[in-house]
C-alpha cells in the first residue's frame, strides 16, 4: 500500500522494476523509529547482484498511519 504522496514520485513502470529486481535481489530491514504517532522510518539495506559494482544501497522506508488500522508506505529508497 502506497500513499498519494509515494506514487506521485514514481512512475509505474519505476515500482515495477524496484519491486522486481530479481532472483539475486535481497534486503534487510532494520529497527525502526517513531517519528511521531502516525510516522516510522526504516533504515534499509538493498542488495542487487545485477547492479555493478556489488555493493549494497543503504536507504529508508517511511511508513504513515493511513487510517484506523491501516499504514502505508509514503516514502520509498
Amino acid at each position: 500500500m502506497l500513499t498519494d504522496s509515494a506514487r506521485q514520485h514514481a512512475s509505474r513502470d519505476q515500482l515495477q522494476d524496484f519491486f522486481s529486481s530479481g532472483p539475486e535481489a535481497a534486503f534487510e530491514i532494520q529497527r525502526g523509529k517513531r517519528l511521531d504517532t502516525a510516522e516510522y522510518v526504516f533504515p534499509v539495506v538493498l542488495f542487487d547482484q545485477s547492479s555493478s559494482p556489488h555493493r549494497p544501497h543503504v536507504c529508508r522506508i517511511v511508513v504513515v498511519k493511513a487510517g484506523k488500522d491501516d499504514w502505508a508506505v509514503d516514502r520509498l529508497p
